[in-house]
């Protein structure tokens, strides 16, 4: 085993107009071809396939409440990398709900019996 590498899991969070990521240090308990079974200081064992180490996953089940959370588990040396990805991946997200509500909105505006509202972009 090599208790040399040091795991961390990245996560960021945007709440409305609020954004904060955190690093979190998790302790190596053992590690095989496949994965590595990790801890936290508080917390269950959580094993990380070593294809899944330094891959971004979108923890937002729902957008409501104008909440959008990423994480990911990354080796010690690679946080600033990371938390590069999660921006990406947020910016992506956000670009793509924006993209969403501008058809809806077409949508609505295309109804004969409904004003077209100020503001709308088309």
């Amino acid at each position: 085993m090599n208790n040399q590498i040091k795991i961390v899991k990245v996560s960021a969070e945007i709440e409305k107009d609020e954004f904060d990521f955190k690093v979190s240090p998790w302790r190596l308990l053992l590690e095989t071809n496949r994965y590595y079974e990790i801890k936290p200081e508080l917390g269950p064992v959580k094993r990380i396939y070593k294809e899944k180490l330094n891959t971004v996953t979108d923890e937002t089940k729902s957008y409501a409440d104008g909440i959008l959370s990423c994480s990911a588990f990354c080796i010690e040396d690679r946080v600033n990398e990371m938390q590069l990805e999660i921006l990406r991946k947020l910016q992506l997200k956000i670009n793509s709900f924006r993209d969403e509500l501008q058809l809806n909105q077409k949508a609505i505006e295309q109804q004969k019996f409904l004003p077209k509202m100020k503001g709308s972009t088309e």
